[in-house]
């Protein structure tokens, strides 16, 4: 894991140096150096505020299935689960599994439970990226005197939004369709497994992965009934994702330029597009679709743009690594002194 990790941030930082060499060195220096620090500053509140209220959606859903976990402790946890999601390669999509486990350690819920509560979560801090986003798209669409042509762009964004939406109807309504293929896999890995350890092949098997999927759905089920909490969350989700976002319009503005909100709500989103460069936390390609997208909506310079997407990055991105890195040691040190 060590090497992995090792080469995933060596490859990251030759891709953000070769972006900035393209963009220019000195310019990108140049444009960087003249951000006001006390207005800098308030964007590293701002993203602290965004991973505060993101882990409250977490404490409102572990409520829901009746597991009492303090606020502080929660956020430990979110920060540690940011942290396995920021430091691997593909974090966003694989690293649910371990956080689960690690959420696990400090509740009395089965395994599968802490798994849907992290599934569902993750799903209500991700809505706002589709509802913002929606909402910049239209302010974008409806503010420009003269749109760039930038073709397909216009159509591949809501069907996007449209294929994601309706893969989580089907992964919600056939879960029989759901179970067969999750079981279907499942017997091909474990032929595989069991070459190098018969026991993990068992944890793998047909009904092992039956069960673990109903005690998932259960949990699902559970949370959708209460409505209040599933709302709250989802307003807790949605001032998180603000505060997220927000650092790019200040950041802007420590340079002493101007990115409209709507905008930002754009390109914060559409830098979700980034994270299928397969480095830790989607390195060098976040900051590039961050850079390309700021230069072409608000027509900034490419150095002015990829300064800001880098600054910005900073304050998104390497402080939440830093307190995660933080949380995760001081749970590693609690459970071995417990």
């Amino acid at each position: 894991m060590d090497r992995r990790l090792l080469v995933g941030f060596t490859g990251a930082t030759v891709a953000l140096l070769l972006l900035v060499y393209a963009v220019g060195w000195d310019e990108v220096f140049a444009a960087a150096g003249d951000a006001s620090l006390p207005i800098y500053a308030l964007a590293f509140v701002a993203a602290g505020v965004c991973q505060v209220f993101r882990s409250l959606v977490w404490s409102r859903l572990l409520g829901v299935v009746g597991e009492e976990v303090s606020h502080l402790l929660v956020l430990r946890i979110f920060l540690t689960g940011m942290f396995l999601k920021y430091v691997t390669p593909y974090g966003q999509v694989a690293a649910g599994p371990g956080i689960a486990y690690v959420l696990a350690q400090y509740t009395e819920a089965e395994y599968e439970s802490d798994l849907a509560t992290v599934v569902s979560a993750d799903f209500l801090n991700y809505v706002p990226y589709y509802s913002f986003g929606g909402v910049g798209f239209l302010y974008f669409v409806v503010q420009q005197p003269q749109l760039p042509d930038l073709g397909l762009f216009y159509v591949a964004i809501p069907l996007l939004v449209a294929v994601i939406g309706i893969l989580l109807v089907l992964f919600w309504s056939r879960r029989g369709v759901v179970q067969r293929g999750l079981v279907g896999v499942a017997a091909g890995t474990r032929r595989l497994v069991a070459q190098v350890s018969t026991g993990l092949a068992d944890r793998i098997s047909e009904q092992a992965v039956r069960d673990r999927l109903a005690g998932f759905y259960e949990t699902l089920d559970l949370v959708s009934k209460d409505r209040r909490s599933v709302a709250i969350a989802v307003v807790y989700a949605h001032v998180g994702w603000f505060f997220l976002m927000l650092p790019v319009y200040i950041v802007a503005l420590a340079l002493g330029t101007h990115i409209p909100l709507g905008v930002a709500f754009l390109v914060v989103a559409l830098s979700k597009l980034g994270f299928l460069v397969p480095l830790p936390g989607g390195l060098g390609g976040v900051e590039l679709v961050l850079a390309a997208m700021i230069s072409l909506f608000v027509g900034l310079s490419p150095a002015t743009a990829t300064a800001i997407a880098i600054l910005y990055r900073l304050t998104a991105y390497w402080q939440t690594i830093a307190l995660g890195g933080l949380c995760s040691a001081s749970l590693s040190v609690s459970s071995q002194t417990a």
